[in-house]
């Protein structure tokens, strides 16, 4: 299992852990690593364990895979002016609000007591993954419900200020 840099690798992983997959790496600790065990370079100061034997760090790091986070053909881009995002996660709805240069999250509630005052992301990724995390993958994935250039439902006030405006005559 590669780490949680995207939504699907970690449902993949959450597959992977549900089912009991025996493809996924076992935990070693060190009572599992032998006292006499080899070293590949006896002089680098930083090993790390790897199968069998101490490997120098700088070779391990550099053997580790590159991968690239792509998107799931299921999945719809979210717009880059997007104000605000909603989905049902794991039975709870979230919103994810853009205030400035953060995203806020909301769970159950888009008014103020649903608001999340422990979380607060400059990222959208970011608030995405933590949602995700926090409380389980969107039923229907991630649906953009407010636009900046005022088109949308949420998150602009020119069309509430319109409809004010509608109203008084």
């Amino acid at each position: 299992m590669s780490g949680f840099y995207s939504r699907a690798a970690m449902r993949e992983a959450r597959r992977e852990r549900e089912a009991g997959n025996p493809g996924t790496p076992r935990l070693v600790t060190l009572a599992d690593v032998p006292a006499d065990a080899p070293y590949e370079d006896a002089e680098a100061v930083l090993h790390v364990w790897v199968d069998d034997k101490f490997i120098p760090y700088a070779n391990w790091l550099a053997s580790r895979p590159i991968s690239v986070e792509s998107v799931a053909a299921e999945e719809t881009p979210i717009p880059a002016d997007a104000t605000c995002l909603e989905a049902a996660c794991g039975g709870t709805r979230i919103w994810l609000v853009r205030d400035g240069d953060r995203w806020l999250m909301h769970a159950g509630s888009r008014n103020a007591s649903g608001r999340r005052r422990d979380f607060a992301s400059p990222f959208l990724g970011h608030a995405i993954r933590t949602a995700e995390f926090w409380y389980g993958a969107p039923v229907n994935g991630w649906r953009a419900e407010g636009k900046r250039n005022g088109s949308g439902n949420a998150g602009d006030s020119s069309g509430q200020e319109a409809r004010v405006e509608a109203a008084n005559g």
